[in-house]
């Protein structure tokens, strides 16, 4: 099977750098022909599973319109907790932020969820949407999610193994076409999308 990975359509968070993870937003006008400038050059899908949020919804629904669509809500984003909504600049002085951003570890420092919560959250999202796919036949599926979330993904599955976390960043509408192995690995064929609005 293969799956095509893809972060959703420019937000007006993206823009002003803000940590949003549980605040849904939709997607800009920009965005939005970001995603169908994408959609042109993606090939073909079975079913698209995303992220239940508005951004990840309506980004499928034009990357692959016409496609049956399934939520799936391990597949959402980060919860950043006391940071949501705020973005670095406004964040500066706040010790637990400071905190935060300079931890060896970030998952130790109590705020929102932790990085090794979200890649439990995630890889169970993986299994259930791999799962539903094999068990209806597909060949080829969509996954469009988050940042944060597509990151935690590769960091675990994604081959060859990069060596940290930010590592497997992708912009906006940018991701990966990769090949399902077993034991659970996802072998990078090409990197997909991601042009700027």
């Amino acid at each position: 099977m293969e799956l095509i990975l893809i972060r959703h359509g420019t937000t007006q968070g993206n823009l002003e750098r803000r940590f949003i993870g549980r605040t849904d937003l939709p997607l800009l006008p920009a965005g939005e022909d970001l995603a169908r400038r994408v959609g042109a050059s993606l090939p073909p899908v079975d079913h698209v599973y995303h992220s239940p949020m508005l951004r990840c919804v309506q980004t499928a629904r034009l990357l692959w319109p016409g496609s049956g669509m399934t939520a799936v809500e391990d597949l959402r984003e980060t919860d950043f907790g006391p940071f949501e909504g705020k973005n670095h600049e406004e964040l500066k002085d706040d010790p637990l932020y400071q905190r935060w951003i300079t931890a060896p570890d970030p998952g130790a420092v109590p705020v929102g969820e932790s990085a090794q919560a979200v890649a439990r959250r995630v890889s169970c999202g993986l299994r259930a949407l791999l799962e539903d796919a094999r068990s209806r036949g597909y060949g080829r599926v969509g996954v469009v999610s988050h940042g944060g979330a597509l990151m935690a993904l590769m960091a675990c599955f994604g081959r060859p193994e990069r060596p940290a976390l930010y590592d497997w960043s992708c912009p906006n509408c940018g991701g990966w076409r990769a090949a399902v192995e077993e034991p659970l690995a996802l072998r990078v064929l090409e990197a997909v999308g991601g042009e700027r609005p």
